[in-house]
């Protein structure tokens, strides 16, 4: 049975309501790097690396998925949720597949002995240890000695076997790995390594470097594809350039102003106030967007997200129905968040604000970022 068949099963459950917001969240940051830096979606992707590296690093990306808790709160996966409502529809093989690809990890592996239809040997590049002998019959037909292949390599039933995610990265491409993702690992593990831990009996036994290391790689995986994403578009297709103005034309200037609640005032009634200003729709609770007076624009009915696109050098934040949105305000027990885009959208914001909430809330604190500083700031995050 093919990998994408004893999947099969577990895909069609990942469209369930419960599972949507993750797995659009997962593949989010898988692709959405790629599809910002070049102002492309999957359909435009898949031409430009082709369908059959389109649906492998579709299958990271799911495999990701299949990894991650439903929430902090709720450590379920998707393959705990699955098996245990629709197990009994799966092979005892495709169970135990499931269950592999839960607890596994993305990684490079150096290829060696290749046997063509039948098996391989794989050693980590990551994580290092001994090579092992991989059963496989498609991909060790396209392989040579020394390539590096990123993928998840599970054991079932005491063999070893590739997931169906592959991607094969070059020379470029894994020394950019190493330098984003091997050597912080490793530098985590030592610096751990020279910390105290738990001497509790039940700590017993634990390796905690290598259990730092593994935490990290386990939040990699998107990582990996935008390196080999990058690796792919560089040169195939120009960057989008960075915006330097909102949609009004102003000159970017990320503002966040922080106001603290006065002795006595209450987010209750500041929010009663807030929502009887008309340019001001609600998102969420303790959430609102700065649009145009409402009466102006048609008010979508109920919360309605943000998205964000650039357009000749313009950056452009609407709502769904592509209301703009030129700043937000958010609402804490204690303090009062206005989030704007120039200066001159700040400065209005605050007036608004001003006159409204006079007496509610107290001096502002104000943090002023360029485009070059959040950009850097979110290449670190990356």
């Amino acid at each position: 049975m093919s990998k994408s068949h004893e999947l099969a099963g577990l895909i069609k459950w990942s469209n369930r309501d419960e599972w949507q917001d993750l797995f659009d969240d997962v593949f989010d940051e898988h692709f959405g790097p790629a599809f910002e830096d070049y102002g492309i979606d999957f359909e435009q992707l898949e031409k430009l690396i082709g369908e059959r590296e389109m649906t492998n690093l579709w299958g990271c990306a799911f495999e990701d998925f299949v990894t991650r808790p439903a929430s902090e709160e709720d450590e379920r996966t998707i393959v705990d949720d699955y098996l245990k409502r629709r197990g009994w529809k799966e092979s005892p093989s495709a169970r135990r597949y499931m269950e592999a690809l839960r607890d596994s990890l993305f990684s490079v592996y150096e290829v060696s002995e290749i046997v063509p239809g039948q098996s391989m040997l794989l050693r980590d590049m990551i994580r290092g240890g001994e090579p092992v002998r991989v059963t496989e019959h498609s991909a060790t037909r396209g392989l040579r000695d020394l390539d590096r292949l990123g993928c998840r390599v599970v054991e079932v039933a005491g063999k070893h076997r590739l997931a169906g995610g592959l991607t094969t990265f070059s020379e470029a491409a894994y020394a950019e790995v190493v330098k984003a993702i091997s050597d912080p690992m490793k530098r985590i593990g030592e610096e751990v390594s020279k910390q105290e831990v738990p001497t509790e009996d039940d700590m017993a036994g634990i390796d905690f470097p290598e259990l730092a290391e593994t935490i990290f790689l386990h939040g990699s995986a998107p990582a990996f594809t935008a390196i080999w994403l990058e690796d792919m578009l560089n040169g195939r297709i120009d960057k989008v350039p960075p915006p330097r103005f909102n949609s009004d034309g102003e000159e970017l200037s990320f503002h966040t102003i922080s106001y603290p609640l006065t002795p006595g005032a209450t987010a209750d009634a500041i929010a009663r106030r807030l929502e009887q200003i008309p340019e001001l729709l609600a998102q969420e609770e303790g959430l609102w967007n700065w649009t145009e007076p409402a009466e102006s624009v048609s008010v979508p009915a109920g919360p309605s997200d943000k998205y964000a696109r650039v357009q000749d050098e313009r950056l452009h934040i609407e709502l769904e129905d592509g209301t703009p949105v030129f700043a937000t305000v958010e609402l804490t027990p204690d303090m009062l968040v206005l989030s704007a885009n120039s200066k001159q959208r700040a400065d209005r914001a605050k007036l608004m604000l001003k006159s409204v909430l006079k007496g509610q809330i107290g001096q502002p604190h104000t943090e002023v970022h360029s485009p070059e500083e959040l950009a850097a700031a979110q290449e670190d995050d990356r």
